[in-house]
């Protein structure tokens, strides 16, 4: 047997397929390759959402006055500005040639009216 009698019995077998056949045939494929294609970008990337962030709030005391709170306030500012200035010294920052210079300051925030006290 000839290989141009294979190919022609190719040929024919594939012209005798009706329209419906080739259809769904298709559709099959595409199926297939949808799902695989699924599994294949979960398994990369995940389907499930993160776990959510929790954020936990300090609880104060029930009688707690507006003095106390700013108190506090300031005191943790203080904190925190010291733990600034212990990281400038560690990287060797010059903290007040950086507070003399206005352009390497951001934009002030903008002031909040504190409500009227009780």
């Amino acid at each position: 047997m000839s290989t141009a009698t294979i190919f022609g019995r190719i040929r024919a077998r594939i012209a005798a397929v009706e329209r419906r056949q080739w259809v769904i045939g298709s559709l099959s494929v595409l199926m297939t390759f949808i799902i695989m294609f699924t599994f294949l970008i979960e398994n990369r990337f995940g389907y499930l959402p993160p776990d959510p962030i929790i954020a936990y709030f300090k609880n104060w005391e029930d009688g707690r006055s507006r003095a106390e709170a700013l108190a506090e306030q300031e005191e943790e500012e203080r904190l925190m500005q010291e733990q600034a200035d212990a990281i400038a010294a560690q990287l060797d920052i010059n903290a007040d040639k950086a507070a003399a210079d206005p352009a390497a300051q951001p934009a002030a925030q903008p002031e909040t009216k504190e409500p009227a006290s009780e």
